[in-house]
């Protein structure tokens, strides 16, 4: 099995509790982080023996451009499961970043594993 990563998937969408930030666009930070058998890829060099991790990126990218949450916390939950219906995909780990969420902090992160 092989651990793959895909880090810093940048998605601008809407985004807060607050008035001030329901009315433009703010950009989200995802990762997300999954086991894999990556050996019979390995062996062929073929796309379609392993996880499409561009396909599954896109797909986060798409769903989130069209949605609008107020909680950091239902956005990870959202990214969560896009990733644990992806065939061949276990072990999923889901990081959700806002930055600027905290005037004193660089950025806001939530952790799903």
């Amino acid at each position: 099995m092989a651990r793959y990563r895909i880090e810093e998937i940048a998605i601008p969408m809407i985004i807060g509790v607050h008035p001030h930030e329901r009315t433009r666009p703010q950009y989200i930070f995802v990762d997300i982080e999954f086991t894999a058998d990556a050996a019979q890829a390995a062996s062929t060099d073929t796309l379609a023996d392993c996880v499409d991790y561009e396909a599954l990126s896109e797909r986060v990218r798409c769903e989130l451009r069209k949605t609008e949450y107020t909680l950091l916390e239902r956005l990870a939950q959202h990214v969560y499961d896009i990733v644990a219906e992806t065939a061949g995909t276990s072990d999923q780990i889901v990081r959700v970043r806002k930055p600027d969420a905290l005037t004193f902090a660089d950025s806001v992160e939530i952790e799903l594993p």
